[in-house]
């Protein structure tokens, strides 16, 4: 009986702390991750848009990329220690009919670091030149920037690759059109020091359009 006592105590103490805790607008200004126990928020609800199962498919290529909304996820850092939400996803690639990747599985595990996921984000991104260029954009457009890795490849040393997203609707279909490009490129070396021939990721880099499902 003092064993259930003492869980239900501990289980209010969490959820009166978590009430406690300051909420901020996640995209707000400069002081992100700056307030010990504060919750950056997307109080926008900018990330729903791109949640869910979007695929391009092109001459035998297939890539199928799924979205989800990752609420409240506790950052361990180092003296500060805070609640953000971010876009988690996870992708399929096939080429010529035989499947280069698949980490689809790793989308419903909960990691306690971030970077277990292999596509990552919370940030907003305005303008229409950088990171990439999009002329089709409108003056002041939000787009979503994220960051990318592959199995394989995540202990690359050098090896940054990022992903922007734009939600769009064209003749009444949705889409999503994804920038991927390289930000640094490998050092041919892991973490750990030993030497690699990765130099790239296997998913070409490039644009793609993808169609919501």
């Amino acid at each position: 009986m003092k064993h259930v006592l003492t869980i239900i105590i501990l289980l209010c103490l969490k959820v009166y702390c978590k009430a406690q805790t300051p909420v901020i607008p996640l995209n707000g200004g400069s002081s992100y991750g700056a307030i010990s126990g504060a919750y950056y928020k997307d109080t926008e609800d900018f990330f729903w848009q791109f949640e869910g199962t979007w695929v391009y498919s092109n001459n035998g290529t297939i890539l199928k990329i799924v979205l989800k909304n990752k609420d409240m996820f506790y950052e361990d850092g180092i003296g500060i220690n805070f609640y953000t939400d971010y876009i988690i996803g996870e992708y399929q690639y096939i080429k010529d009919g035989i499947e280069i990747l698949n980490t689809l599985h790793n989308l419903n595990i909960n990691h306690e670091e971030i970077s277990q996921y292999n596509i990552t984000g919370n940030t907003q991104i305005r303008g229409t030149l950088v990171p990439a260029a999009c002329p089709e954009c409108q003056h002041g457009e939000k787009r979503l920037l994220t960051y990318y890795t592959e199995p394989g490849a995540r202990n690359v040393v050098g090896l940054d690759t990022e992903m922007v997203f734009r939600r769009f609707t064209e003749n009444g279909v949705t889409k999503l059109k994804i920038w991927f490009y390289r930000v640094s490129g490998s050092y041919r070396v892991t973490w750990d020091g030993q030497p690699t021939d990765i130099e790239t990721h296997l998913l070409p880099y490039g644009e793609y359009v993808l169609t919501k499902q």
